[in-house]
């Protein structure tokens, strides 16, 4: 079975890539860009097991391709704040006016731990609930 990567692993391999291809000039036929790889990625990535995916991911020309094949699809969840208002209602994170704002009472949108991240907001505050 193929290992899916995250979405931040898959992020860390193509920078990875892309810092020693610009610092070395170090194109994929180096033979030293395995070894370098592994040194910067340490202790993250199995480079045994999985080298033909991280390689496809770190070529320019197979990436995308690699990226819907071995990158697993980030779930979409609600997000409830951990505290109530003040009239002891839950809070849910919704869109108003495109602005993402934790004032839903009675209504859910479903939205991914990386937009959560991406509009300022910490996901440590929130439950999650997975939308199903």
């Amino acid at each position: 079975m193929t290992k899916k990567f995250t979405e931040e692993e898959y992020q860390k391999i193509v920078d990875c890539f892309d810092e020693l291809k610009e610092k070395y000039n170090m194109g994929l036929m180096n033979p030293n860009l395995l070894i370098q790889m592994q040194d910067e990625l340490f202790g993250e990535l199995d480079f045994i097991d999985e080298w033909k995916e991280i390689f496809a991911i770190a070529n320019p020309t197979t990436r995308d391709c690699a990226h819907d094949q071995f990158v697993e699809k980030e779930k979409k969840h609600f997000w409830r704040n951990k505290k109530r208002d003040e009239y002891g209602n839950e809070r849910y994170l919704v869109l108003k006016d495109s602005v993402p704002l934790p004032i839903g009472i009675f209504k859910k949108y479903p939205f991914t731990e990386s937009e959560i991240r991406e509009w300022g907001y910490n996901p440590d505050m929130y439950d999650k609930e997975e939308v199903k």
